[in-house]
């Protein structure tokens, strides 16, 4: 493959991850939000461009192979720029992962919030149906006999 080639490469999957980042910033204020519809919209959203990065890798690691000894470049600046574009998709995918890892946090506080909002209902359900179950049972025993002799 030849520089230019690669260069196209990179700056492809810079683009995707680009593209990638600005979803999740939207996913993460679909989860600040609470709005888990739009969250699952977006996801699906994510995979077209998830796709594209899984092939954009599958074509630089077919480049990787070759010897870079004997990788053409137009230019200098040609190569230079392929570099910066490298190690800037590197940055956006470390972005990347610690957007996923938040919203994964965020998720799991959510998630555990609801719960202990259910098991606090839960809880006032069962006593309130032990409060009425105790009204409705009738005392059982004698009568006691009030009147005086």
């Amino acid at each position: 493959m030849n520089g230019n080639e690669l260069l196209e490469l990179m700056e492809r999957r810079w683009s995707t991850l680009c593209e990638l980042l600005e979803i999740g910033n939207r996913q993460i204020a679909a989860i600040e939000s609470e709005r888990m519809s739009e969250l699952m919209r977006l996801l699906s959203e994510k995979q077209m461009p998830l796709n594209r990065l899984a092939e954009i890798a599958a074509s630089i690691r077919q480049a990787a192979d070759d010897d870079p000894a004997n990788r053409q470049w137009d230019s200098e600046e040609t190569r230079v720029r392929c570099r910066q574009r490298q190690d800037e998709c590197e940055q956006l995918h470390l972005q990347l992962l610690a957007i996923e890892a938040e919203c994964e946090t965020s998720l799991i506080e959510s998630r555990d919030f609801i719960q202990q909002r259910l098991d606090r209902v839960d809880a006032g359900q069962q006593a309130a149906n032990s409060y009425a179950h105790a009204l409705a049972t009738p005392t059982q025993g004698g009568q006691l006999d009030l009147s005086s002799d």
